[in-house]
């Protein structure tokens, strides 16, 4: 079910994930996590690219997210040491998890690499992907922040309840209505993210925040 109060006119003005075409900076070593078989392609495709001395780690994982992923992700890029670059290539809410453990980690914006498959050139975020607030949400406004392409149509997400204030999957469009696991709650799929969640912000359906 869609929501018809939301719109792709406001995108420019949400904190949605934008993606532009993905390069591969000079670095002392890399780490590659890549989710799937298209992320273990496409990060594939990046490494060609690297200085052939320069040393190279890779770990392959399935396409979805769970808790042992998280661990292993965690595990590798606790091991890696300063002027690394780290690849994170699969689906879009599997890249933005392991971004965010990254970033819990200490790992700093321009040592990610971010690369969403489900966009044919989908690469690291838009300039200004980085420059979180308080809620750990992005504005992107105007000019370069308003860059990129987004995932749209219906696609696998994590969903942040607003309820219960739990995260879970879920296959759906930004502005259609899910349905929340833990408490059962209708909520919007809204136009804002969260980066610390890694997740868009669900919200009661028939609340109407953008009035």
């Amino acid at each position: 079910m869609t929501n018809a109060v939301h719109g792709d006119g406001r995108l420019r003005w949400t904190s949605v994930p934008r993606w532009t075409a993905a390069e591969l900076p000079a670095a002392a070593s890399y780490l590659a996590c890549c989710f799937g078989d298209a992320g273990q392609q496409r990060a594939g495709d990046l490494l060609a690219t690297a200085d052939p001395g320069v040393p190279v780690r890779t770990a392959v994982f399935a396409a979805g997210w769970d808790a042992a992923t998280a661990a292993e992700v965690g595990r590798l890029v606790g091991d890696c040491y300063a002027g690394v670059r780290i690849i994170l290539a699969g689906p879009e809410s599997a890249v933005m998890s392991a971004a965010a453990v990254a970033r819990g980690l200490g790992a700093a914006g321009e040592e990610l690499v971010l690369v969403a498959t489900e966009l044919p050139g989908g690469g690291a975020p838009a300039k200004g992907e980085h420059d979180t607030g308080r809620d750990g949400t992005v504005g992107h406004g105007t000019g370069e922040h308003g860059t990129g392409e987004h995932v749209a149509g219906r696609a696998g997400r994590r969903v942040f309840c607003a309820a219960c204030r739990q995260s879970f999957p879920a296959e759906a469009a930004l502005g259609d209505v899910v349905t929340c696991p833990g408490c059962a709650a209708g909520l919007i799929v809204d136009y804002r993210f969260s980066r610390p969640h890694a997740a868009y912000f669900g919200w009661p359906a028939g609340l109407d925040l953008h009035r």
